[in-house]
């Protein structure tokens, strides 16, 4: 789970509360400022319905003083996935649940007063609003003041995606806030202009922004058209289908690319023999590919990280359904870093992955030779992220995958080696097993934290 931040680094930027972490707990602490409004998202029946939808993270109110007017315990998330780590799909459901909340919200007399794309999260295969005290009164006649913000963090990033490329998606963590409309605007293909999504929502309100008309386009709105609007835009955003996305040479890794069926059907064997054995409460596993080994790891524990960095085999994992995987579409090389204030307001990639059992399986190699980590480096990792249990997979020079990603690049890897690589990680790990794979001179080692 995520190290300790001091005060409200974490959710800081709302008058109406803000998020702590005690005690490797999070609480969010309301003000009496927000009083009124959460008596009504309580009372009027909002919350619950939303709790009944499953769009809503759950809580129950605990222990508090006279400093605030609640402390209420949200429903604790293990792995907590950030935008810039989602696939199309899942922008497309937390646009979804996002207008949906928004039209139920309408009906109790309330709206959501912020938009951002970091208030969702995906807890056991939904799409949930984790921000409780994102909803404001709303009055008939007023604009949705969260438009433009609707706008620049969610629509904008997801035409990029949808008709510039999925690479997008990971240039979004270089801003929290979205992007300018008037930026994403020139970015986007003439076609767009004839999307009427993409026509009133960016490049048409890029010509509002840049006035300096704010909330002008829909100055007039009342509930009606907004409920209009929200059902208009997710009606809209839900035909987008199948993004531009480049080729991947690994979504058919299993069935084109694998050593042999010999060889995966062995280790796949006795991966499922030690986690029968260990029953790791969570596991992270890099390099995740198709999920395979994640959606095996998933029959023998609660939580499953599947860290990959290419978007085609995330998809795959997604479509499979699997409610205790979380996915991230993240390279361990180049993790998601500190985002926001300080580098604080949105927690590193590796600071959410800690896990009971990491498994790096065929992909060491990858990391040591075709981004030259040392292997040093990658043990120091593992033991950083782990809080028990390793499963490694070592893929000698001798291997074709080793001997391909040498052929592009000069071979000044003299330390990579199995008795190198033991070396490593035995200053962090205990070894507990190791088992020559079947048809292969690959080799897995199970190793347990010192």
């Amino acid at each position: 789970m995520p190290s300790d931040y001091s005060n409200q680094a974490i959710s800081y930027k709302d008058p109406a509360g803000f998020v702590r972490k005690k005690d490797g707990i999070f609480y969010r602490y309301i003000n009496h400022s927000y009083a009124n409004e959460y008596l009504h998202l309580i009372n009027s029946g909002l919350y619950q319905k939303l709790i009944n939808e499953k769009l809503l993270i759950e809580h129950s109110e605990v222990e508090n003083t006279d400093d605030f007017y609640k402390v209420i315990l949200p429903k604790q998330l293990y792995f907590l996935s950030y935008p810039p780590e989602w696939t199309f799909v899942q922008w497309q459901e937390m646009l979804h649940t996002l207008l949906t909340i928004n039209s139920i919200a309408l009906q109790h007399g309330m709206i959501l007063k912020d938009a951002s794309p970091y208030n969702f999260a995906f807890v056991e295969g939904k799409c949930l609003l984790l921000d409780t005290i994102s909803f404001r009164f709303y009055n008939n006649g007023e604009p949705w003041f969260a438009y433009r913000q609707f706008c620049e963090e969610v629509l904008a990033p997801m035409a990029l995606i949808y008709f510039k490329s999925a690479y997008w998606a990971k240039l979004s963590f270089s801003s929290v806030s979205g992007f300018q409309l008037s930026f994403v605007s020139k970015q986007l293909p003439l076609k767009t202009w004839f999307n009427s999504t993409c026509l009133l929502h960016i490049h048409l309100h890029s010509k509002f922004v840049s006035n300096k008309s704010g909330n002008k386009a829909v100055s007039y709105f009342n509930t009606e058209k907004l409920l209009n609007l929200f059902n208009t835009i997710d009606k809209n955003v839900a035909a987008w289908q199948k993004p531009i996305q480049e080729h991947s040479i690994w979504d058919n890794y299993y069935s084109e690319n694998i050593e042999s069926f010999t060889y995966l059907q062995n280790k796949e064997n006795v991966i499922r023999g030690w986690l029968q054995l260990l029953k790791p409460s969570s596991v992270v596993d890099f390099g995740a590919n198709t999920g395979r080994f994640s959606t095996i790891a998933s029959e023998y524990c609660n939580h499953v990280a599947a860290v990959e960095s290419d978007i085609a085999c995330i998809a795959d994992i997604i479509s499979q359904k699997q409610d205790n995987i979380t996915t991230f579409v993240a390279d361990i090389t180049e993790p998601t870093p500190g985002l926001g204030w300080d580098n604080t307001e949105k927690i590193p990639l590796l600071e959410r992955l800690s896990g009971e059992m990491i498994l790096f399986l065929a992909v060491i190699h990858h990391i040591a030779i075709a981004k030259n980590v040392p292997l040093p480096l990658i043990a120091s990792l593992a033991n950083k992220l782990t809080t028990n249990y390793v499963i490694t997979e070592f893929v000698p020079k001798s291997d074709n995958k080793v001997k391909q990603l040498l052929r592009s690049k000069e071979d000044f890897f003299s330390n990579y080696s199995e008795n190198h690589f033991i070396n490593c990680f035995s200053e962090y790990f205990s070894l507990i097993e190791v088992h020559q794979c079947e048809d292969s001179e690959r080799k897995l080692f199970l190793w347990q934290k010192k």
